[in-house]
């Protein structure tokens, strides 16, 4: 979905970029466990890169799982609340599955790793998000148009 923003909104002229939790562990990231620990301190890392690209002028889409609420109103707060806009991708657990680009269920399923919110410790549901989108019902040409038409409503596109 990030990615498909990014080239929608390129397209047509805006400078934007997307930054993932999968690239940051990649480098700034690296040192961090996958735990909850660990995540929430690379949504913290990741919120003050997503706020250097903002003040330079792009509009970054940041794609991260941010399992609890703490860390995502952390982000927020660092970001500023006037920047940040939560988009809550929420598909059945069964939908996860069976889309595993990374293997991680599948890895979770064989005691691989334990570290999977909403296998081995919990996802807490954001209490406030600008938009939720069940990725399970829309296709991403559907969740594309949604981000957007929210992007338009609040003066950013």
């Amino acid at each position: 979905l990030a990615h498909g923003l990014e080239r929608k909104l390129f397209d047509v002229g805006r400078v934007c970029t997307v930054l993932d939790g999968k690239t940051m562990r990649l480098g700034i990231s690296k040192d961090l466990p996958h735990d909850v620990q660990g995540r929430a301190e690379n949504l913290g890392r990741s919120s003050h890169v997503a706020k250097l690209l903002n003040d330079s002028g792009l509009i970054c889409f940041a794609s991260f799982v941010a399992p609890t609420e703490e860390s995502r109103q952390h982000a927020v707060s660092v970001i500023g609340k006037d920047n940040c806009y939560l988009i809550y991708l929420n598909p059945p657990l069964e939908t996860c599955k069976l889309r595993d680009p990374s293997g991680l269920y599948t890895a979770a399923e064989t005691a691989e790793s334990a570290d999977i919110p909403g296998i081995s410790f919990p996802y807490e549901a954001p209490q406030t998000a600008a938009l939720e989108l069940d990725t399970a019902a829309l296709s991403i040409d559907e969740c594309i148009d949604q981000v957007i038409k929210l992007m338009r409503s609040e003066n950013i596109v």
